[in-house]
């Protein structure tokens, strides 16, 4: 009589991301699996899992950072469940602190992993994402250019050339534009347009 499994078997896999590769360690509800360097591609990982570990529940996590929340929504849709968390967050050995390498971090993510010790953060649909993508953006191009024109302000101080009272305010209008193309500067460097 053949006997049937009572429970779904589990794999924990811990991701340290990269713009070029991932280095992803495995390991199941019973033991270690392995840890391997792939390439940057949810297919090439979702392949890896499909070959070794089809029938698993899977359950994946890896860090917030400059890769974003795309892996995590691929994976999502394949029905495992993932977990992004903040990199804060992440209990770590105290060898971490003096030796840190991703194969150790991917490690350490999927034992946090198996062990319920992470708490992830949301993760955003794809509307949502770019939508954050653009205040961000809007909101680090405002902060350049106010940045740069505090600069000029500044370098007309240094050179003694004083802005017209009506003129002199945070907001530059299309007269103080004119204004400022218009500067008589004494030496040819001054010039914006030197001809």
């Amino acid at each position: 009589m053949a006997t049937q499994p009572t429970t779904i078997p589990k794999l924990y896999i811990g991701m340290d991301i990269h713009k070029k590769s991932w280095s992803v360690h495995m390991r199941t509800d019973i033991s270690d699996h392995k840890t391997l360097t792939i390439p940057s591609s949810c297919e090439v990982l979702y392949d890896y899992v499909d070959k070794h570990f089809r029938g698993h529940e899977v359950s994946l996590t890896y860090e917030a950072g400059c890769c974003g929340f795309s892996a995590s929504r691929y994976f999502l849709n394949l029905g495992w469940n993932v977990l992004v968390v903040n990199p804060a967050d992440v209990p770590r050995m105290d060898k971490q602190n003096y030796q840190k390498t991703d194969k150790i971090d991917c490690r350490n993510l999927a034992k946090q992993l198996h062990t319920g010790h992470l708490k992830g953060i949301y993760i955003p649909d794809e509307a949502q994402d770019f939508l954050k993508s653009l205040l961000r953006q809007r909101a680090e191009t405002s902060k350049q250019l106010r940045a740069i024109k505090s600069n000029i302000k500044g370098l007309l101080l240094y050179h003694g050339i004083e802005i017209p009272k009506e003129f002199d305010s945070p907001n530059w209008t299309k007269a103080f534009l004119e204004w400022l193309q218009n500067i008589n500067w004494q030496h040819a460097t001054g010039l914006s347009n030197p001809s």
